[in-house]
């Protein structure tokens, strides 16, 4: 099975309107015949920025949280309502190294945004909030409780 890279933004904007910034702001276009996404899921597409390529973007709801979580459900995903998969279909050297270049664009450009980037919806690999310089986190970090003390104080919400 392929992995993933995934980003998790905090933004009022509807996942709609998520993915119409995305593809203006690094180019893209639609995925054609996406018949198999679901309702509130958009398919992009756009070269690669460090290898010859094309990469692979599925927005949607992040539908992995927990309503109001025990302190054993918790996830550092929680309170981002935008899931941003990310895949190049090669090696899997290439593509967290495509998911980075995005996710650090997107500081960039979008620095009111918090956002998360992750690694197969398992691995917590960078954190962003506003005002604060980038969170790096220690190989093997997840995304859940038993993590938490790691990424408490870098994460929304």
């Amino acid at each position: 099975m392929s992995t993933q890279e995934n980003l998790f933004l905090r933004s009022r904007l509807t996942t709609s309107d998520e993915a119409r910034a995305l593809q203006e702001l690094l180019a893209l276009e639609p995925i054609p015949n996406a018949s198999e996404t679901e309702p509130d899921e958009y398919g992009l597409r756009g070269p690669a920025r460090t290898v010859d390529g094309v990469v692979g973007y599925l927005i949607q709801p992040n539908h992995h949280t927990v309503p109001d979580p025990g302190p054993e459900d918790r996830q550092a995903i929680d309170g981002y309502p935008v899931q941003i998969d990310i895949w190049l279909g090669r090696s899997g050297v290439t593509q967290p190294a495509e998911a980075r270049a995005v996710f650090d664009r997107l500081v960039r450009e979008r620095p009111e945004t918090p956002m998360l980037l992750c690694h197969d919806l398992d691995v917590l690999i960078a954190a962003y909030r506003p005002g604060r310089a980038v969170q790096e986190f220690a190989a093997g970090t997840t995304i859940d409780a038993p993590d938490i003390d790691q990424w408490r104080d870098w994460v929304e919400g």
